[in-house]
């Protein structure tokens, strides 16, 4: 493992520690207003607290979280100079990493640390100027807000969602310190600033997936919140290819076009619905493969799977209260429809249903058909790789519609549908 180079403190001003009530603390004024003071531009002995073993929680935290999902394309928002990077170093979890931060000195230290590891990079700016050179050349999986949101009380979500998008990234990690502290971590008549409240109520009834922690660190402003969150709904999922080596193209998502697809794209699924619309002709259940009875605006993804530019199969996931319909209006196109008689048979060996699968996070996701429950039976028992977690359900079930009565196999809280 490539080493971490140590610079001169000398170079960059370090000073010993400032301790107050026995705790590591920032150098401030002893005279000054009511707020804490947020400076852009800072030396590394101002935040110099933060690097102290006092302070290792905050970002034992990140790094735990990071691990866990297996987030492996970094950028770090107000990183200073990167001291997650040191916790994940450590434990030998190697990822491509982006910071940037408005004070110079911080960076320059960071740059001349990791200057061996040409997967890590760091700059100086602001998120409110994010242009060309932000640019990554990885796939972001998680963004890291590092105590920097504060400084747009008003405005911070809109640039939290606006940098998510510029990144193409679902996934959040924020940091912020909390109203309420200790009185030996603080001092009295300061004004904390923070939006660590509206995190906590705002960010979580808005998006898909919040999960929170705190620490209670001995260290000034000591109690901070950790929120683990992902944004699905407002990253627009993207066209892939399939291990199988079919492409998967998101023509629906949540019941509109997906705008985030190429003009060819769009063409590609346009033909494949006029293509569909001859073959269904003659089949059983042919009306519900017209292009109204489709009720595309009713699915949560419609996607098509093509090989080249040939239509292979178009499978919708349905969405029916917090519970999800998969396979909805499939529909298999005449060349590569399979011709039956291995019943676990699948053109894209259920690649699609995997990709569809990791974009959904409903409390129950279902399959399915008025037959006979024996093909999920079956299914599970020759496709534990997929369905070890999946259940048949003993006995038909209404779903959607009034006396529609299908044969369940399912993941999650069946009592969404039963109820």
């Amino acid at each position: 493992m490539l080493k971490k180079y140590t610079p001169d403190p000398v170079k960059y001003g370090f000073k010993p520690t400032n301790y107050v009530n026995g705790m590591p603390w920032p150098r401030l004024p002893e005279v000054m207003d009511d707020k804490v003071p947020l400076k852009e531009e800072y030396r590394m002995y101002s935040m110099d607290y933060l690097d102290t073993l006092e302070a290792r929680p905050i970002f034992e935290k990140q790094a735990d979280i990071i691990m866990k999902h297996g987030y492996k394309g970094i950028v770090d928002v107000g990183c200073r100079h990167g001291p997650v990077l040191d916790i994940l170093h450590e434990r030998g979890y190697e990822i491509h990493y982006f910071g940037f931060d408005t004070s110079s000195e911080p960076i320059k230290y960071a740059n001349e640390t990791w200057k061996d590891f040409p997967n890590i990079n760091f700059i100086v700016g602001s998120f409110n100027e994010v242009t060309r050179k932000f640019k990554t050349n990885f796939t972001v999986d998680c963004i890291l807000w590092s105590g920097v949101l504060l400084y747009e009380p008003k405005d911070h979500m809109k640039i939290f969602e606006g940098l998510h998008k510029f990144y193409d990234c679902d996934n959040a990690i924020i940091q912020e310190p909390m109203k309420d502290q200790r009185t030996d971590c603080w001092r009295e008549g300061l004004e904390l600033n923070t939006i660590a409240d509206i995190v906590s109520t705002k960010y979580k009834d808005k998006y898909d997936r919040y999960e929170q922690q705190e620490t209670d660190c001995n260290i000034f402003s000591g109690r901070r919140l950790i929120a683990d969150i992902t944004l699905s709904g407002l990253i627009y999922p993207k066209s892939k290819v399939l291990k199988c080596g079919f492409k998967v193209i998101p023509y629906i998502w949540k019941g509109d076009f997906n705008f985030e697809l190429s003009s060819d794209e769009a063409a590609l699924c346009r033909a494949a619905i006029a293509q569909m619309d001859n073959e269904r002709k003659g089949q059983r259940l042919e009306d519900n493969y017209s292009y109204k009875e489709l009720k595309l605006d009713k699915m949560f993804m419609y996607n098509f799977v093509f090989d080249g530019t040939e239509p292979v199969f178009c499978s919708g996931a349905q969405t029916d209260g917090d519970a999800v319909r998969v396979f909805s209006r499939y529909f298999g196109f005449n060349k590569y429809r399979t011709d039956g008689t291995d019943l676990l048979a699948k053109s894209d060996n259920f690649d699609e249903l995997e990709y569809t699968l990791g974009h959904i996070n409903n409390s129950l996701i279902y399959w399915s058909r008025d037959k006979s429950p024996n093909f999920f039976h079956k299914l599970k028992e020759g496709r534990p790789d997929i369905f070890n977690e999946w259940e048949v359900y003993p006995e038909k079930i209404e779903i959607i519609y009034p006396n529609n009565r299908q044969h369940i196999f399912y993941n999650g809280d069946i009592d969404e549908i039963l109820r």
